[in-house]
């Protein structure tokens, strides 16, 4: 199986058809950012997973209305990290969002530190980035630019909000629609204390949020600004058994579509640099 890359404009992201009725929107190497993804599934459309920038949620639900012809039905957010859910805004509050009872969780407990530090960072963010527009030539660039400036404005006013889940899972189930049917995956604390993930049995597709990255690098280990994962002995395991299955497109929650390979190195990674160290 091989993915296709379809034309669509965004300087956000590249979209890709896996298999009929099954997109992923990965991270552009010119504004590299979290992955995300739709799924058609004939009756209904389902949304994975946001994005950081407001305006790539945008261009995510317009691709998604362009290659369906659907309106989502519902969101499904994998975990709680902000560059997964603050796109959450963007949709309308007749569309309901579906996490895990740990995600929402963690969420609202982070909700104020989170607003704290942006209203905080809007006013230099918004000179910073007023002045690289006085002399930036690339257009791409420039749209960027003028979409944050729109972004920490509206960060800046009272009435700024981020949405978080409505609905609760704490189990595994299934969405059969008329076209395909995917498994929702409830794996619980491992990249997150509340992990999600998406499995197409019959197209060998798996779309895995954080619990897999494209790309691994020993200095999360001792950077403060990245979270240590609760229960890396459950990453590492999950990410062991998900290669054992039989799944040929892997969707990381950051960088290219991944193998089997990936999901090993991944697993490596995280028994030498979290499991081993700590014991």
């Amino acid at each position: 199986m091989s993915a296709k890359k379809l034309e669509f404009e965004s300087i956000y992201f590249d979209l890709y058809e896996l298999s009929s009725g099954i997109f992923a929107a990965i991270s552009a190497e010119k504004l590299p950012t979290s992955n995300a993804g739709f799924f058609d599934l004939g009756n209904f459309l389902v949304i994975f997973d946001t994005l950081m920038d407001p305006y790539s949620t945008v261009d995510l639900l317009k691709a998604s209305k362009q290659f369906t012809n659907k309106d989502p039905s519902f969101l499904i957010n994998s975990h709680h990290h902000i560059d997964h859910l603050f796109g959450n805004r963007i949709f309308p509050m007749n569309i309901p969002i579906i996490s895990s009872f740990e995600a929402l969780e963690q969420a609202n407990e982070s909700l104020d530190t989170r607003f704290k530090n942006f209203k905080e960072r809007a006013p230099a963010e918004l000179k910073r980035t007023a002045s690289e527009l006085l002399t930036e030539k690339n257009p791409n660039k420039i749209l960027e630019l003028k979409n944050d400036i729109n972004t920490w404005t509206e960060i800046s006013k009272p009435s700024f909000n981020l949405r978080l889940p409505d609905f609760i899972i704490s189990d595994s189930f299934t969405l059969k629609g008329t076209k395909n049917q995917v498994q929702i995956i409830y794996i619980g604390a491992a990249h997150t204390k509340g992990d999600i993930l998406a499995i197409f049995e019959k197209e060998k597709i798996c779309f895995m949020g954080d619990l897999l990255f494209e790309k691994t690098d020993p200095s999360w280990v001792t950077n403060s600004n990245i979270a240590v994962p609760p229960n890396p002995i459950q990453l590492r395991n999950t990410l062991i058994q998900y290669a054992k299955k039989d799944i040929e497109i892997y969707v990381p929650g950051h960088g290219n579509l991944c193998n089997k390979k990936h999901l090993l190195e991944n697993a490596e990674f995280y028994d030498e640099y979290y499991i081993k160290k700590s014991q």
